[in-house]
């Protein structure tokens, strides 16, 4: 037996998705614990163990991939635990991590203060240079004045540097001598050349990740050799451990650690890659070709939408709030975030409002009804009080719930403050949290050119089953699935994710004067890197490469992606007409408008290499009659108390329709059909039709 092992761990629950050569197996959880989140991984480990008949040693030592994501990298930004990081760039633009991009909401509120840079002033060092746009070199890198400033670097204990020089996408000889005097004046000091990792034509962009991935080196590389340690000491014997990124695809870990920021928010990428399994798998792709994907786990609420069948990407991915946080730069496929989730707080504002989130409880102490110290009311301290959640059948009964100090929460901090009844301010939590979510995913579509009315939602999540039902009805989707193993969505992503390098070359140009001999420079210079990447991959499985054009009409002032295929280059004025065309097809897909023929500009190539993974079957829903339970339990919908029928999941079979008000209860998540509602059981995934007007 030859298993895949993929682990997603999440600010509540580490999840871990057990495939063979065949099929996926199961989906396994485990409390995160901040302070250690391999302990988590380790619970998840001993029972899928438990349920293969095995040791852990055992199933590691049969386990040919394991596949890790983790939240460390984005956590150590959030809370400011990154390597004390010096800036260096060229004379006269220290300013470029201060200014960002010059965006800002909330325009007339002048007592907001102006944010931190992500390194202070006082880490900002200048160099006398500069390169050209041309690569001509204006004026030659004085290394004496930059040997003074490492020294000062060394003086002040800088963990690591980031190194930003105009113009180093065209002629990097500057970064790179620079490079070669951090390794013989701080050695041990880690630093990142930006031209290495995100040859941009935007510097705050390429300034931005260069510090941030800098900053990320040596927590990641003692995070990564960690986890690597443990997981050989418990029995992990095959090389490489390979770790998710934020393009969607896995790397291995020895890659990772020389490009950490690749790791920043990879777990949420790894939605839309199930989601795209499971729309195609499921017959929703058939209803729709655009699918939003939404992951509602214990912290946070997650939107990826599939234009076409594809997953989206962008390069506008922000750590924190927009304009105010920090940006990587990269591709990354486009997800979006807000504080919604299982452990979202809810609270009485000073005036009299209620609020859910974005605050959460985490894993610990977590809900009140977890019974680990938790006394403030969350989303599922809502579900367990209105009958939603059965506090016995918890992760399939592995954790009994407290439903007393569920409703001792809610009483205490909502329903004494608002003069309602226990059930009616769990009620109106859940109200608050379902259009918390539903408001961002009006605001995720419709900013896109998406209607929502000509969508579907593929949900996963622990707590997206709870309320997606009815979030899908104020939408007015076509449809919603919730696929078996839905809980699990990240972790089920990485089992579906490729080997995959990406590679970018800044080489702007336009279309009525199109520079061919740059141009195609660059397309050989990703060809060589993706050959080497192929290299250091090796092993079976088939290959393919793909070519991307950020593009804009002139004087534009954002780009779109324009897909190319696998090419060597351009030959002449045909290939340019054919990538015009493609570009004003896709702006009048997005924008409903275009220009056919007016001159586009493309600020940047860009080039991925994949090596296909295994494609496990997705697993499937047993029907064991033995299983099948059909009781009721009273639950609270639309301000009364209803007589509900509960299912077990085990004993459903494909095809049964399930009338609303009714509960189907998982192992690992609790799927709400609403009165008006029904569900169509198959068997790889429930099917909701919302109902309603």
């Amino acid at each position: 037996m030859s298993y895949t092992i993929t682990v997603d761990t999440g600010g509540t629950f580490s999840d871990l998705v057990l495939a063979d050569e065949h099929e996926v197996l199961g989906l396994y959880k485990g409390a995160t614990t901040p302070e250690d989140v391999f302990e988590g991984i380790q619970v998840a480990l001993e029972l899928a163990a438990e349920d293969q008949g095995q040791t852990v040693a055992e199933l590691l030592g049969d386990t040919r991939t394991f596949v890790y994501s983790t939240t460390h990298a984005s956590n150590a930004i959030i809370v400011g635990t990154t390597a004390r990081t010096a800036f260096v760039t060229t004379r006269g633009h220290p300013d470029i991590l201060v200014y960002r991009e010059g965006g800002r909401d909330n325009s007339l509120n002048l007592a907001m203060p102006y944010p931190e840079p992500y390194v202070p002033r006082s880490l900002t060092f200048e160099l006398d240079e500069r390169v050209l746009h041309d690569g001509t070199v204006h004026i030659p890198l004085d290394e004496e004045a930059c040997r003074r400033v490492l020294a000062r670097l060394g003086e002040l204990e800088v963990e690591a540097v980031g190194v930003c020089l105009l113009w180093s996408i065209v002629n990097p000889s500057h970064e790179v001598r620079v490079g070669e005097l951090i390794d013989e004046m701080l050695p041990g000091v880690e630093y990142t050349l930006s031209h290495e990792l995100n040859p941009l034509a935007r510097e705050y962009r390429r300034a931005s990740a260069t510090v941030i991935d800098a900053s990320l080196k040596p927590l990641m590389r003692a995070h990564l050799e960690d986890i690597d340690h443990r997981l050989r000491e418990l029995g992990f014997q095959s090389d490489p451990l390979m770790v998710t990124h934020i393009s969607g695809g896995v790397m291995r870990m020895d890659e990772m650690t020389t490009k950490p920021l690749h790791s920043v928010d990879s777990g949420p990428a790894l939605a839309p890659v199930a989601g795209q399994v499971y729309a195609d798998a499921g017959g929703a792709s058939e209803i729709s070709r655009d699918v939003l994907v939404v992951d509602a786990g214990g912290t946070s609420f997650d939107v990826g939408p599939l234009r076409d069948g594809h997953i989206v990407y962008t390069r506008e991915k922000w750590l924190g709030e927009k304009w105010y946080g920090h940006m990587t730069g990269l591709p990354a496929v486009d997800t979006r975030s807000i504080g919604a989730g299982g452990g979202s707080i809810a609270q009485v504002d000073r005036g009299g409002l209620l609020t859910v989130g974005p605050q959460s409880a985490g894993a610990h102490p977590g809900p009140a009804c977890y019974g680990y110290g938790g006394d403030r009311p969350t989303v599922t301290d809502a579900a367990v009080a209105v009958g939603y959640i059965d506090p016995a059948f918890f992760l399939g009964g592995r954790m009994r719930l407290d439903v007393d100090l569920a409703r001792r929460a809610i009483d205490d901090h909502v329903a004494s403050r608002l003069g309602m009844s226990v059930e009616e301010a769990a009620s109106a939590i859940l109200t608050v949290s379902n259009e918390n979510m539903r408001s961002f995913v009006t605001e995720r579509t419709v900013a896109q050119g998406i209607n929502p009315k000509d969508c579907i939602i593929v949900a996963g999540g622990g707590s997206s089953g709870l309320g997606i039902v009815s979030i899908a009805r104020e939408l007015g989707v076509l449809g919603v699935f919730i696929p078996k193993l839905a809980a699990g969505l990240s972790a089920v992503g990485g089992q579906y994710s490729d080997i995959t390098s990406v590679f970018s070359q800044g080489v702007a140009t336009s279309s009525d004067s199109f520079d061919y001999d740059r141009v195609n420079a660059a397309f050989a210079t990703m060809h060589k890197a993706m050959d080497e990447a192929d290299t250091r991959v090796g092993g079976e499985g088939k290959r393919s490469r793909a070519f991307t054009a950020e593009a804009r009409y002139a004087n534009q002032l954002w780009e779109i992606d324009v897909p190319l295929g696998d090419r060597r280059g351009f030959d002449g004025p045909d290939d340019v007409a054919d990538l015009q065309a493609r570009f004003d097809d896709i702006h009048q897909a997005v924008f409903a408008v275009n220009e056919p023929g007016a001159p586009i500009e493309v600020i940047a190539w860009r080039g991925e290499t994949r090596t296909a993974s295994a494609r496990p079957k997705l697993p499937t829903l047993p029907t064991d009659e033995s299983l099948r339970v059909e009781e009721h339990r009273v639950a609270y919908f639309e301000g009364r108390s209803i007589e509900t029928e509960i299912f077990r999941a085990g004993g459903l079979r494909d095809g049964e329709i399930i009338e609303g008000p009714a509960i189907i209860e998982e192992e690992t998540t609790t799927i709400v059909a609403p009165p008006g509602s029904t569900i169509e059981v198959t068997a790889a995934a429930y099917i909701a039709t919302p109902g309603g007007e």
